[in-house]
């Protein structure tokens, strides 16, 4: 460390700043190092070039680095003294900003006296050193910040979804239902109705047909059926027929209805999810008792 001197030099007493101790700042000089204040100067520059040094050195001893380095820089305009970035590199040490420190350090390097050069390498590795962790440091937290700022987009995008989805919730819930899926429903009701009450005479016929053993008796190769069983017969399949068309009727409307609900449902708009295509087919068949209509849907 480079102990404070009061150093008289052109018949002007110039202070020299203390420098740090210790590993970092480098071994102590044996040989002190005071400015030169710069020939073919004014005696007016020159007398400005101590004042701004000795305010620059007292800014120092109090703590305020940031005035002690500005006027150290103004000295140094006037006086053109190299020694002077030492002292400049010394209060960016004590500032924590080893960038610059070691730019102004470097530049004494190059005018420094050849027995300060060791010391000096010293501490230009030392601050190189302190530059390289602390890269490493801020690269680190520029990655964690980069990460809390992809997470908290995250957030936020999922929370605007959600926001949208409940936001088309309501309005769909307030609008009500649309005409297509009024329509829908009643298709549905009025099929569903119309299933029941064919299937309910189905059974009636069923239930009222005369039994085949009572009615009918076979003489040979031929059923006969008795004259008075006759009416009750047709009259039962009369009511079968009319059942079967009832349900089969009722469930083609029914389906219908289906058909129109699923049309009427509205794409999704939101841009997360694309609801899949549904290929729906109404098939008619017959068969040997009758015939109807074959919903289907593939799953």
């Amino acid at each position: 460390m480079r102990p404070p001197l009061l150093c008289l030099l052109i018949g002007l007493i110039i202070p020299l700043a203390p420098t740090d101790a210790g590993a970092t700042l480098g071994a102590q000089s044996s040989v002190v190092q005071v400015p030169r204040i710069a020939l073919r100067i004014t005696k007016k520059q020159r007398r400005e070039a101590k004042r701004l040094f000795n305010q620059a050195h007292l800014a120092y001893r109090r703590g305020d680095y940031e005035e002690a380095i500005l006027k150290w820089e103004q000295s140094y305009e006037l006086s053109k003294e190299p020694l002077i970035f030492e002292s400049i590199a010394n209060a960016f040490e004590r500032l924590g900003d080893p960038e610059r420190a070691l730019e102004n350090l470097s530049k004494w390097r190059k005018t420094a006296p050849r027995r300060e050069h060791k010391s000096l390498d010293s501490r230009i590795e030392n601050l190189e050193s302190r530059i390289a962790r602390l890269v490493q440091e801020r690269q680190l937290k520029q990655a964690e910040e980069a990460e809390r700022e992809r997470v908290e987009a995250e957030r936020l995008a999922r929370e605007r979804e959600t926001q949208q989805q409940q936001d088309d919730e309501a309005e769909r819930a307030a609008a009500g239902p649309s005409t297509m899926e009024i329509l829908g429903w009643s298709l549905v009701g009025g099929g569903g109705a119309a299933v029941v009450a064919g299937v309910v005479t189905d059974i009636v016929a069923a239930t009222t047909r005369p039994s085949e053993d009572d009615a009918c008796s076979a003489q040979g190769d031929l059923l006969l059926c008795r004259d008075a069983m006759r009416d009750d017969i047709e009259s039962s399949n009369q009511l079968a027929i009319v059942g079967d068309i009832l349900w089969i009727a009722g469930a083609a409307i029914a389906t219908g209805g289906v058909v129109v609900l699923l049309t009427a449902v509205e794409p999704d708009t939101t841009g997360t999810e694309q609801a899949p295509e549904l290929d729906a087919h109404l098939v008619p068949f017959v068969g040997p008792s009758g015939g109807g209509l074959l919903f289907t849907v593939p799953f």
